[in-house]
């Protein structure tokens, strides 16, 4: 049978599980990486960057065990419905094996022009739901929730996360609009991308615009580089995790002069990735333990100069709120030197696994390089690097990507 209608129901669902924060993308590409076993058969033996990538996430996994705090692998029962997967290395190996047998099924998928429109379509869907949710999340928030204060301030969070998932489909949609539908599909194109910055804008999704910015770099690359885009660009990201507390103490530095100028939000943050960087010094090489920064309860109380220069009531808040809000520096406080340089060295052995991005499609490489500068900004500013909605959306879109190139490059021939 062939795999791409699988791939085609699981974006059936991306708008709706967009909309409801993103959590459900983990169990849904749990069941694309099973339907992979059965109707694919994917070869299992991994190339020398997903073997790299899985050693970094058994690595991530063993320091759960000299993390601080509960260490339970799982708890609940399946008779009455309340088992769970409490180890968050546990459900991260899981997600690492289903997106590779999810992307390695869509290898070997036939041509399917049908379950690759309908792909687009949703994709298609959900863009729209994002450039209009500013003008309509609030009366459907209302309508959904009532009075309920902490339903509304969960389901204005979810907004925002939708927002972060159209920044990694996005960079798919736009490259297919314009080379399939030339200068009509250019002017909706256009459209969409102004529409959803504005939209991410009124939303106060940062990272999402900064998306746009690291979609936009990464396409220029590939572009003016069509024979070794693909090596700067994976290479720079490699570099960036191998070197991120040097570059962040740096950029810390660099803006200690304008700090006063800058909003309260983001010297808070500046100030929690100086706290996270000097407590690297205590584990350099393991790291604190998987889901560590969690634990790092200090408020901004215990920080009177910082405390200072905010109005009283951040009193309360905690400098680093639950994770440094930078997947980089977070793979380095909890997995250490060793964890950082396994993640760089399994980027650095994709760039030079991937083929030229001359040897592709033009939408099958600018939505490549795009899905990965998108990517690379959501990284580097919104979530934990254990938030398995965004990587297993990522995989899907990836899947997406591997999908399309296999349909358009059979049409071709």
């Amino acid at each position: 049978m062939n795999y791409g209608p699988v791939i085609a129901a699981a974006f059936l669902l991306w708008p709706v599980i967009a909309a409801l924060g993103g959590q459900g993308f983990a169990p849904l590409l749990g069941l694309t990486g099973i339907a992979a076993l059965f109707l694919a058969r994917p070869h299992l033996t991994p190339p020398l960057f997903a073997a790299l990538g899985f050693a970094f996430i058994v690595w991530a996994a063993a320091s759960e065990f000299w993390a601080p705090g509960n260490r339970q692998l799982m708890s609940g029962s399946l008779t009455d419905g309340s088992f769970s997967v409490e180890s968050r290395g546990l459900s991260f190996i899981v997600i690492a094996l289903t997106s590779a047998l999810t992307i390695a099924g869509t290898l070997r998928a036939a041509p399917s022009p049908r379950a690759s429109g309908i792909v687009a379509a949703m994709l298609g869907v959900q863009a729209v739901l994002v450039v209009l949710s500013p003008y309509l999340s609030g009366f459907v928030l209302s309508a959904v929730y009532g009075e309920d204060v902490k339903g509304l301030h969960e389901g204005a969070q979810n907004v925002g996360r939708g927002a972060n998932t159209l920044a990694l489909g996005l960079p798919l949609l736009l490259p297919m609009l314009v080379f399939g539908w030339k200068v009509p599909g250019a002017v909706l194109a256009a459209a969409l991308a102004l529409g959803a910055a504005i939209a991410y804008r009124l939303l106060g999704s940062d990272s999402a615009l900064f998306a746009i910015g690291g979609m936009a770099f990464a396409m220029a690359l590939v572009a003016v580089m069509p024979r070794t885009g693909f090596r700067w660009l994976f290479g720079a990201i490699a570099g960036y995790i191998a070197a991120a507390p040097v570059l962040f103490a740096a950029l810390i530095r660099a803006l200690d002069v304008i700090a006063p100028n800058l909003p309260d939000s983001f010297r808070s943050r500046l100030w929690s990735w100086e706290i996270v960087i000097g407590r690297m010094t205590d584990a350099p090489f393991l790291g604190h333990g998987l889901n560590a920064t969690r634990g790092w309860t200090e408020t901004f109380q215990t920080r009177p100069d910082w405390l200072a220069q905010l109005p009283d009531f951040w009193a309360g808040y905690r400098i680093v709120p639950g994770h440094p809000h930078n997947m980089a520096l977070q793979i380095w406080a909890e997995t250490g030197m060793i964890g950082a340089v396994l993640a760089a060295l399994g980027l650095v052995a994709l760039a030079f696994h991937l083929p030229r991005p001359s040897e592709l499609r033009p939408e099958i490489r600018y939505a490549a390089a795009g899905l990965a500068g998108s990517a690379i900004a959501i990284f580097s500013f919104a979530y934990s690097v254990w938030n398995e909605g965004f990587w297993a959306s990522l995989a899907l879109a990836t899947a997406a990507i591997v999908l399309w190139h296999r349909t358009l490059g059979e049409r071709d021939a």
